[in-house]
């Protein structure tokens, strides 16, 4: 896709800031924040830097979308823009002293996320899902186990079911890199141009494996013989309607890998995640801390959801699937990684 000059300027009058997307000639980006009583925030992107510049266009966009929500002053915004662009640039920035999610605190009053329902019918059976709100999650939380007993055991009731994001375990577990580390091969860069994401068009919702950064990380997961095999075997089969193929060879272990790893949660806006280890041992876990309740490690998205371990087989992908359809936990900065599943 070339190029193209941007322009954001929806939430000027709530942010006091536009967003100035700029293609240079060597192939690299100069991206802008600019306001009309400050001095404009700037980051060059060299070419190598591409996939950058497109998530942090993503990134700040979202961020004045979110904040003008909240109604923030124009200097919190502006401050949180600039540690963003310094995150990009490679300095070391702090967000322990502002308000870089916004505050939700935890309670037992279970509200739905923005745009998601508490009830659903599985298979004519109706079910509330009750997320749960968190501080946020940081790599000084070293154990998921302490964080189930504070906000999620206090709630539970009898024959209730525990849903666990991915993702706060894969934090607990220290397997979070920063973006400048990962180096993309050769053949990285080759198949993340395969993977439609639809970046720059009204469908795009996420970059998937569709960044040469995410695929290199898919691709040291999976293993690079099994990688070449599942691109032979995509690129056989795709011409007679067959799909699904490459995904299904590499392992739902491999597909779990996410970069950026957040769009909104800033402390993680340059971060990429591998999948958790040992998800199946880490439900197990927490289901014998928690007092027998069943637990699942849940990979959800706007495509699906997904078990990558669970306390026992006896909830199906199937019905985890139908019951996670729309993804109730969010995306974004919802702040809840965790949900409990009950009966009506």
């Amino acid at each position: 896709m070339a190029e193209k000059q941007l322009t954001y300027t929806e939430m000027k009058e709530q942010t006091g800031l536009s967003i100035l997307y700029v293609p240079q000639t060597d192939g690299g980006v100069v991206l802008q924040a600019v306001s009309d009583t400050a001095p404009a925030i700037e980051i060059r992107l060299s070419p190598d830097r591409i996939d950058e510049a497109h998530i942090l266009y993503t990134e700040v966009t979202e961020l004045l979308r979110s904040r003008a929500a909240l109604s923030e002053s124009h200097a919190d915004i502006h401050m949180l823009v600039e540690k963003l662009f310094a995150l990009f640039r490679g300095e070391k920035v702090s967000f322990a002293t502002d308000s870089s999610t916004p505050v939700r605190k935890a309670s037992g009053e279970f509200v739905a996320n923005p745009g998601k329902k508490i009830e659903i019918d599985v298979d004519g059976t109706m079910y509330s899902r009750l997320p749960v709100r968190t501080r946020i999650i940081t790599m000084q939380d070293t154990d998921i186990v302490p964080l189930m007993e504070e906000y999620v055991q206090p709630y539970l009731k009898e024959g209730d079911m525990v849903f666990v994001s991915e993702k706060a375990l894969t934090i607990t577990q220290g397997r979070v890199v920063d973006m400048s580390t990962i180096k993309p091969s050769p053949l990285a860069r080759a198949l993340a141009k395969n993977v439609g994401n639809n970046y720059g068009s009204n469908d795009f919702k996420g970059f998937g494996h569709g960044t040469a950064m995410a695929m290199q990380l898919f691709i040291e997961e999976a293993g690079y013989l099994r990688i070449v095999v599942a691109a032979v075997v995509s690129a056989v089969t795709r011409p007679f309607g067959v799909r699904g193929l490459f995904y299904r060879i590499c392992g739902l272990r491999a597909k779990s890998i996410d970069c950026p790893m957040s769009f909104l949660i800033l402390e993680y806006a340059h971060s990429a995640k591998l999948a958790p280890n040992n998800p199946s041992g880490e439900a197990r876990r927490i289901r014998e801390a928690l007092g027998n309740h069943e637990v699942v490690i849940l990979d959800a998205n706007y495509r699906g959801a997904f078990s990558l371990g669970k306390s026992s087989h006896s909830l199906t992908e199937a019905f985890i699937g139908k019951l996670f359809r729309d993804n109730p936990l969010g995306q974004s900065d919802e702040m809840t990684p965790f949900c409990i599943v009950r009966k009506v």
